[in-house]
Order: structure tokens, then C-alpha cells, then sequence
């Protein structure tokens, strides 16, 4: 009989099978992670987020988008909240902007027409006070474990420009794997219940230097960030991380990742289902090629 190895036969058995696999792993993985419990933002906690101004692009898919600006009401402490609406077409999606700026006292800025991630991300960096700006995807779950970390990166020498957390889902070093399997299955109680464990197991460790950071939760310095001009004008979206990071590390600045913060990432439930996964690879592809002639 022919030998198949684990992926091999999850790959063979019927849609139906997979799902069942999938829910059961995450189960497994989630036995410690009570489905409700009593969080709050420590004073360091706190105090952190009292240096940050937080960016959200939004973009439809209101539901996603609720949950994101939820998790900010709950632990964005004295954080600087700016929401980008992107174009939004949906009533959903603006109705729940409306309410949670209105509740929150956030700044609001808002496109008639869609500009993709990158152009709203600048507009909110542009209207940004704080000495660190994170660029926060509409589809995260921000924790009582989100900004001690960061700060202690920045606080700790000047030539870190960029600094990640980790997370459920991100192409690069700072996704936990037992949080990328069950990033769709766990309520916000149990994100933030795992977020609390995870950072205080890994908090005083070293940061660890990147040659890129995750988009879903970009940290950067505002300094740095005018210093550099932001993000590149020729990208129109995708890609402008890494091309931004490329043109810190030849300027001598640093990415680091901290394992003492953590902001959970969903993946692709923003501009991922409005633009369409297909024309969102094809832009990818677009802006690797651009980058990589940049390149000596």
C-alpha cells in the first residue's frame, strides 16, 4: 500500500473530513483556554499605549471590522485611535465606524472612493500625534498584551524603526503555530486568555531582528517614518512593508519582533474578501518584482 505522510492524507479526504480534522485540532489545542473570563489593561499596559497612535484601514465586511474596533474599546487604553474608512460601501460598515468613533472620541477620516490599504494607512498617519504609530489591520484582535512589549522595543535603542508582536497569522517569523490553527476558532476571551500566557512567558526575552515585520500590526516610528517619507507612492497597496523595511535596514535602522506582545491576526477577512484573493496575489506578485529591481 502506498505511503502517505500527514499532509498527504488530510490532502485526500473530502472537504466534510478536513473541517472535522481542523475543528477537533483546534478543540485539542484550546483545552486551557476558558471560553470566558475577566481581562483588564495593567498600568503598564496602559502607560505603553499612552505613546502609540493606532491606525485602522477599514474596508467593508462589517462584522470583521466590529470585532477590531470592539477589542480597541476594551484594551486600547490611552492609545490614539485613527479609523480609516476606505470607501466603504456597505451601511453596516459605517454605521459601526460611526458608533464607535461617536462612543470612543476616535478620529474619523473618510475616502469617497477606495485608495487601497497603504494610501488609508498614510492618511492616518498623517493626522497621527503619538512617537510610535501602528498600523493595525481591520481584521486583528487587539490584547490586554498589546503595547508593553512594543514600547520596550523602541525604548531600548534608537535605531529600531519597526517593531512587530506576535500573532495567529503573518508570512514571517512572529506567528505562534498553536495560534495560526485555531485563529478562527477562538472567542476574544480566549485570544485574550492565550495573549496573557504567551507574553508573560516570553516577556524580558530579547527582541528578535527581522529583515521584515508582519503588516498586521506594523509599529513604527514616526520619526523614522517622515524621516524615510513613508511609504512608497509608485506601490498603490501591496508590498509596501517590505519595501519600506528594505529602505530602513540600507539607512541602518532595525525590525525587531517582540514575543512579549501580542495582537491576534485572522488573515485576508478584510481587503482580502472586498478586492478579491486573486487580484490581491496578482498585486503581490506586481510589487515583489518591483522591489527586488530596486535592489542592488
Amino acid at each position: 500500500m502506498e505511503n502517505y505522510d500527514r499532509e498527504g492524507i488530510r490532502g485526500a479526504l473530502p472537504e466534510s473530513a478536513r473541517a472535522c480534522y481542523r475543528s477537533l485540532r483546534a478543540w485539542l489545542l484550546s483545552v486551557n483556554l476558558p471560553a470566558r473570563g475577566t481581562f483588564s489593561l495593567s498600568g503598564e499596559e496602559r502607560r505603553a499605549s499612552g505613546r502609540m497612535s493606532v491606525v485602522v484601514a477599514v474596508h467593508d465586511v462589517p462584522e470583521v471590522t466590529q470585532r477590531c474596533l470592539r477589542s480597541l474599546e476594551v484594551f486600547g487604553g490611552e492609545a490614539e485611535v485613527i479609523v480609516v474608512d476606505d470607501g466603504s460601501k456597505l451601511e453596516a460598515t459605517k454605521l459601526v465606524v460611526e458608533k464607535a468613533c461617536s462612543r470612543n472620541r476616535w478620529k474619523l477620516l473618510r475616502h469617497d472612493t477606495a485608495l487601497g490599504h497603504s494610501r488609508a494607512s498614510e492618511a492616518g498617519v498623517a493626522a497621527s500625534t503619538r512617537p510610535y504609530v501602528c498600523l493595525l489591520n481591520s481584521d486583528t484582535v487587539v490584547t490586554p498584551r498589546s503595547w508593553r512589549g512594543i514600547d520596550q522595543a523602541f525604548a531600548s535603542s534608537a535605531e529600531i524603526a519597526v517593531v512587530g508582536p506576535s500573532t495567529s497569522q503573518t508570512p514571517t517569523p512572529q506567528c505562534v503555530r498553536r495560534a495560526l490553527h485555531c485563529r478562527h476558532y477562538w472567542s476574544d476571551e480566549q485570544v485574550w486568555c492565550f495573549a496573557e500566557k504567551h507574553a508573560a512567558r516570553h516577556q524580558g526575552e530579547p527582541v528578535v531582528d527581522l529583515p521584515m515585520a508582519g503588516g498586521f500590526a506594523f509599529f513604527v516610528r514616526r520619526s523614522v517614518w517622515d524621516k524615510l517619507g513613508g511609504f512608497d507612492k509608485t506601490l498603490p497597496d501591496y508590498g509596501n512593508e517590505t519595501e519600506f523595511c528594505y529602505r530602513l535596514r540600507r539607512a541602518g535602522f532595525r525590525i525587531v519582533w517582540t514575543k512579549g506582545s501580542y495582537i491576534h491576526h485572522l488573515g485576508s477577512e478584510s481587503y482580502g474578501r472586498t478586492v478579491g484573493f486573486g487580484e490581491i496575489r496578482r498585486r503581490c506578485v506586481e510589487a515583489t518584482a518591483y522591489i527586488q529591481q530596486r535592489q542592488p
